[in-house]
């Protein structure tokens, strides 16, 4: 796998395609035509899709514009478009990103992500798209903590995020109200796993045993990636 050719601020991710089962998945760079997409068919409109995400509001095409001038814009996240590719044909299903990187002291950044066409839910799509977030951010951008938090009720993006090595930091309770009730919410992060930085973080301090855990995830987060990413 040859690496891209990273220069000055990027705003949105290079092309990184691989395979999740039979469907062929395709990391890029959105566009702003693209924005219908995540309106379309209900999509970031429908309840079930939005009701962990700390909304109570359905956005309109005007909102989705106004995103995607601001993360254009925003030297500080790097995003990308998740596509399902058929002959030829790209299907934007959602997006990832990576959010706030700081760069002061140990650089860090917040993930997030989103599969908005519940067609493709459950299929491990997020899964291996955090691995190639993953994996750029730590093999790319030089960071050394990617943080991320998901609601309690959300099962599916706790186990993807712990699937690659986040570990469980704090936990807010009543965070969020969601179907008539109080919900909390727990706060992930992910050490690099690479040499150097993984000494950086620890400096000499016992290790917890989940983040001896968490390491062999990562590192199989990231062999996996080297394994499997190809680039546009």
């Amino acid at each position: 796998m040859k690496s891209p050719n990273l220069k000055g601020e990027i705003m949105f991710g290079p092309i990184m395609r691989f395979k999740v089962g039979d469907l062929f998945i395709e990391m890029a760079p959105i566009k702003r035509e693209d924005m219908p997409s995540f309106i379309e068919s209900g999509g970031m409109q429908k309840f079930e899709v939005t009701k962990y995400l700390g909304r109570a509001i359905a956005p309109v095409l005007e909102d989705e514009y106004e995103w995607f001038d601001k993360c254009r814009g925003d030297a500080t996240t790097v995003c990308w478009g998740i596509h399902v590719v058929s002959d030829e044909k790209r299907k934007l299903i959602g997006n990832t990103s990576l959010n706030g990187i700081n760069r002061e002291v140990m650089p860090y950044a917040t993930s997030g992500c989103l599969i908005f066409d519940q067609n493709y839910w459950g299929k491990g799509i997020a899964k291996h798209c955090h691995r190639a977030r993953t994996w750029y951010g730590f093999t790319q951008l030089g960071l050394v903590q990617i943080r991320s938090a998901a609601y309690d009720l959300n099962i599916g993006s706790q186990k993807a995020l712990e699937s690659v090595g986040y570990v469980p930091v704090f936990h807010e309770r009543n965070f969020g109200f969601v179907d008539g009730r109080y919900i909390g919410m727990t706060s992930y992060n992910v050490i690099n796993p690479l040499k150097d930085q993984w000494r950086m973080w620890w400096h000499g301090d016992p290790i917890p045993p989940e983040y001896d855990s968490a390491l062999k995830k990562a590192k199989s987060a990231l062999r996996w990636a080297e394994e499997n990413i190809s680039f546009g």
